[in-house]
């Protein structure tokens, strides 16, 4: 028998509004496995995640959350509402196991770029590349969850993405700070220099904003981040003084 569509809790709640019950973790990527001894998946259980992510990620997009069904997701990945209901419980868990992953995929370039060391400028010129990189990977799912952000508050999950933004932002700062405490950057704002950083990498991720050509906006990011980084890099002793002299 179907289940309720709405009995799971996102991540990060507006105050507002709150559920019962919080999300159970993203099931590994092998699929779910039944308890109690129950037979190993079915074969539709068992490729059915995959395809009702990619079959979600594509509806939500075109035709937004509230007007999105169960029954057009699992015909569109070809399976039966039940292994919906066995990946993911419902609807919204699916959309909120769509935003994790996303999140997680982010979190993990993140950790990477920033654990290989070496300067904070090349540190920070890895994070924005691979960033980049990572976001052009999730495009469809940024595209389908911008679809449901434009809707009204009341039809979709109502996830604090301002928040997550923000900790991306934060991560930026740290970084500069840790540089002008170094000496590698002079002393600058770093909440102003962590917007310029954010920015140019939502700038070159999006193709309306730039060159359609991904090689092409990848080159673009290098230079805003040429730009960026040489405006806040501590000059050499005497150096302005021989320019003017």
């Amino acid at each position: 028998m179907p289940r309720a569509e709405r009995n799971q809790e996102p991540m990060t709640r507006r105050p507002a509004k709150a559920r019962a019950k919080a999300p159970a973790k993203l099931p590994a990527s092998g699929g779910a496995k039944e308890s109690g001894g129950a037979p190993a998946e079915t074969r539709e259980t068992a490729g059915g995640r995959e395809r009702l992510f990619l079959a979600a990620i594509r509806l939500f997009g075109t035709k937004g959350y509230a007007a999105t069904s169960v029954r057009d997701i699992v015909q569109a990945a070809g399976v039966t509402p039940p292994t919906l209901y066995h990946h993911f419980g419902s609807k919204e868990g699916l959309y909120l196991a769509m935003v994790r992953a996303g999140r997680d995929l982010l979190e993990k370039t993140w950790k990477d770029a920033i654990d290989a060391g070496g300067p904070v400028s090349e540190r920070i010129r890895r994070l924005c590349h691979t960033h980049f990189g990572r976001k052009r990977q999730v495009a469809h799912l940024a595209w389908a969850v911008g679809r449901i952000m434009s809707e009204p508050m009341q039809y979709a999950p109502s996830i604090d993405f301002r928040a997550l933004a923000l900790v991306r932002i934060r991560q930026f700062e740290r970084l500069v700070e840790e540089g002008v405490k170094s000496g590698e950057f002079r002393r600058c704002a770093p909440r102003h220099v962590a917007l310029a950083l954010v920015g140019a990498v939502e700038a070159a991720s999006q193709p309306f904003w730039g060159e359609p050509n991904i090689d092409r906006r990848e080159e673009e990011l290098e230079g805003v981040l040429t730009v960026i980084l040489s405006g806040i890099a501590r000059r050499a002793p005497g150096r302005r003084a021989s320019r003017s002299g």
